[in-house]
């Protein structure tokens, strides 16, 4: 048999036990809620606020809700890529973020769930210090909530608080 053709083979092999062994689909209440359109508005503790579109949808063989933040904004102030799943093997939520300030501040959160399964507050660690982004979802209102706060000289401070609405597309 040809080198060329061996190597075929192996990566088919290879390939065939990777798909094989996919773990099943995440099944998850809580991040469920995440999922359809909604309109955020972020206020900064200056006062500042800013209007988004996001957008929750699972992906990635249902391991994951990507929030794209700007998705339907015409000239959006702010986008953003942002995955959370589960880790079976840690016991915690994980949060990848990715967004306009590039690959400096991206991050990889982790958090646990509260135990009334109300929230999770990501921690995100990063040379500048560490970060928190709290998502809490309000079950009468069926509105989320996202306090980010950072830690600025050893004190916490607010970076900004989001409040979620559902857009009429997603009633």
């Amino acid at each position: 048999m040809k080198r060329s053709t061996c190597w075929v083979v192996l990566l088919t092999a290879v390939c065939a036990v990777a798909i094989a062994q996919v773990p099943p689909e995440l099944r998850d209440d809580f991040l469920d809620k995440l999922v359809g359109e909604w309109r955020v508005e972020r206020k900064f503790p200056s006062g500042r606020t800013l209007q988004s579109t996001v957008r929750g949808d699972w992906v990635l063989n249902h391991h994951f809700v990507e929030l794209k933040y700007g998705y339907a904004d015409t000239a959006p102030q702010y986008e953003a890529d942002v995955f959370i799943g589960y880790d079976d093997a840690g016991q915690s939520y994980v949060c990848h973020w990715v967004d306009v300030f590039g690959g400096r501040y991206s991050a990889l959160g982790r958090g646990k769930i509260d135990n009334e399964k109300r929230s999770i507050e990501f921690r995100f660690e990063s040379k500048e210090g560490a970060l928190t982004n709290k998502f809490t979802f309000d079950a009468e209102t069926k509105r989320w909530t996202s306090l980010i706060r950072q830690e600025e000289k050893g004190a916490w401070k607010v970076f900004a608080e989001e409040k979620w609405a559902r857009t009429a597309a997603s009633k």
